[in-house]
């Protein structure tokens, strides 16, 4: 398609989109608000619980691991510490094989199709791992855990920013990502009451049954899940038409269809807030190790049993509420580096009492603020990246999630071998601290950026006006669209 053939038929796209917002104002303004309301809520009750539920699915799948290794596994399989960190960080080379590919075809396939789809095949691949008898075949299952989780983390944020706006997105993710803690605080329920109460049955260890059971739920949820996920604001089914058109009209003047091209990879590849955001979260991921070895940290601080399993319980319950109020405060306010940083600057401190202490009690407060700290930052930072691509096409926003994802892996596959000085590891943590403070330091440098960003947006299109309705963020008119994203010009990077 010519330059100009391309141009006439973004036109004609807005066109059609402003004269639907041109309808939408004719109405009264409260109306408007009223439609807008229950069609967020809609959104809510259909998206979030599901993408939620999945993700609680997703991390029992990859983290059960760590409650199988307390339980037996390493001694049964004849691991050694070294042999056992490297079963965690094979998982990473299967991510980070997929990643990207899977996001890009993400644009020729249905999301409901595609999320539901991987969900089912990494419940089969879970179950199967309890079928593994040494370190090869441990090995191999989690490389395959690893394609088969790779799309779904991607995939669900990039969904979730096709359907809130800036504003809304952050406590949408801090919900999502609940799904993390949640899964830490139910894993060590579960674990503990399976691993005991299956110890045996048929002849089998109770950690074997820990990767069956949990295998088959994921199953059968990721099954229902076709039926409950959306697609595009645009096509999907269980919206009406006059809401489809909210839909889209509510996250600003939809884009362009855009032919599956490589122009999104590139784009992509060159923003530098995309690798900002990349060193950020090799940082937080790099501290969010403590996932895979909170269990063990409890056993060195001298728990047994299946009590090791409940003392993680409390630490994925504050990182929850956590994350909530910090998204909370975030989109209340509108700031997104204050909250990242603060909930940074809370984690350096907790890494720093693991260094610098040796009291039991003390040790186990300071896993709050390591925990508290670093998984609550996740849902704001999430929510600050697809900030900073609101003014990006589709293609870019999908590929810079995955990019997000598959480089901040990374982290992954080497923090697991940081972890090889029990029982303090204090290597481990000298690097996080060290981590920490960078990703920190980034967070306020980008917001200087951003609002450098701003300001050139001002001088090009004039200062941002705020719609006098909450449906379209910014102008409601042709002449208030740049034509080459469908973008409304009154968009601004969040701060």
């Amino acid at each position: 398609m010519t330059t100009e053939e391309n141009k006439a038929t973004n036109e004609g796209v807005i066109e059609d989109q402003v004269s639907v917002v041109s309808a939408l104002e004719d109405q009264e303004h409260p109306e408007l608000i009223a439609r807008e309301k229950a069609l967020v809520r809609k959104f809510d009750k259909r998206i979030m619980p599901m993408l939620t539920i999945l993700y609680i699915c997703q991390r029992l799948d990859l983290s059960n691991i760590g409650n199988a290794k307390v339980a037996g596994l390493q001694d049964d399989l004849g691991l050694s510490n070294s042999t056992y960190s490297w079963v965690i960080s094979i998982y990473v080379l299967g991510v980070i094989a997929v990643q990207i590919p899977s996001n890009m075809l993400l644009e020729r396939s249905r999301p409901s199709l595609f999320i539901s789809f991987f969900v089912t095949v990494w419940s089969v691949v879970s179950i199967f791992t309890s079928f593994t008898h040494d370190f090869k075949t441990l090995a191999v299952a989690r490389f395959f855990l690893g394609i088969t989780e790779a799309p779904f983390f991607p995939c669900s944020t990039f969904l979730l920013s096709l359907f809130y706006k800036p504003r809304e997105i952050a406590v949408r993710n801090a919900i999502f990502y609940c799904g993390n803690w949640l899964s830490g605080a139910l894993g060590g329920a579960f674990a503990g009451a399976i691993i005991t109460g299956m110890e045996g049955v048929a002849g089998m260890r109770g950690w074997r049954w820990l990767f069956i059971i949990e295998g088959i739920i994921t199953f059968v949820i990721g099954i229902g899940s076709y039926w409950v996920l959306p697609d595009y604001p645009q096509n999907t089914k269980w919206l009406t038409e006059d809401e489809r058109d909210l839909a889209v009209r509510r996250i600003g003047l939809a884009p362009p269809k855009e032919k599956f091209d490589f122009n999104g990879l590139w784009s992509a590849l060159t923003e530098y807030k995309v690798w900002v955001f990349i060193v950020i979260f090799m940082a937080i991921q790099t501290a969010g190790q403590l996932n895979f070895f909170l269990p063990t940290i409890i056993q060195n601080l001298g728990y047994t049993g299946a009590m090791i399993q409940y003392m993680t319980i409390p630490v994925y319950v504050w990182a929850a509420i956590l994350s909530l109020i910090v998204a909370l405060l975030s989109d209340r306010y509108q700031i997104r580096s204050v909250g990242i940083a603060f909930c940074m600057l809370m984690a350096l401190c907790g890494y720093a009492v693991q260094i610098s202490q040796t009291s039991h009690g003390v040790l186990y407060m300071s896993l709050f603020l390591c925990g508290g700290g670093v998984w609550a930052s996740l849902g704001v930072s999430l929510a600050w990246l697809g900030d900073c691509l609101v003014l990006a096409g589709r293609q870019k926003r999908a590929v810079s999630f995955a990019m997000l994802n598959c480089i901040s892996q990374l982290a992954n596959f080497y923090g697991p071998q940081l972890y090889t000085d029990p029982p303090r590891y204090i290597k481990a943590n000298i690097v996080i601290l060290t981590y920490v403070s960078i990703g920190i330091c980034l967070c306020f440098g980008l917001s200087f950026l951003l609002r450098w960003e701003n300001k050139k947006l001002d001088a090009k299109y004039g200062p941002a006006k705020v719609s006098r309705n909450t449906v379209i963020p910014g102008g409601l008119f042709a002449e208030d669209v740049i034509p080459e994203t469908g973008v409304s010009k009154h968009n601004r990077y969040l701060l």
